[in-house]
């Protein structure tokens, strides 16, 4: 074999070793729980294994419609969360309009922060 090859097969094990190393290290970033009584409008159109699930936190491009406590996560809190991507938001209450939604109406409520004072608003696809 040549240097380049070496290098090559070196470079190709060390990225197959962490990928691997990532994968035992992370696990799963939630654990499914179920939660409370389905918020949609009946437009889901997609399938996202997070959607309406309980997380520690929100991932990127994510909303949430609820928080609750859980002493097991970091901050002491876990979101339901909401896929705007995947799935058809439109009527659906949620605590942050996520990328492509608007909202046509929003109120005070108790489900959108821990304190028990948050917005939570009306999404519409734009």
């Amino acid at each position: 074999m040549n240097t380049t090859a070496i290098r090559r097969t070196k470079l190709a094990a060390l990225a197959t070793a962490t990928l691997a190393a990532l994968a035992v290290t992370t696990g799963p970033a939630v654990a499914a729980q179920p939660g409370p009584p389905a918020l949609s409008s009946g437009n889901d159109i997609g399938s996202s294994g997070l959607h309406r699930s309980w997380a520690c936190d929100v991932p990127s491009g994510f909303t949430w419609s609820a928080v609750r406590t859980n002493t097991n996560c970091a901050w002491r809190h876990e979101y339901y969360l909401l896929d705007p991507v995947n799935y058809n938001l439109t009527g659906t209450y949620a605590c942050n309009i996520p990328s492509g939604y608007t909202y046509t109406a929003s109120r005070q409520g108790n489900n959108c922060s821990a304190s028990g004072s948050g917005y939570e608003y009306r999404l519409a696809k734009v």
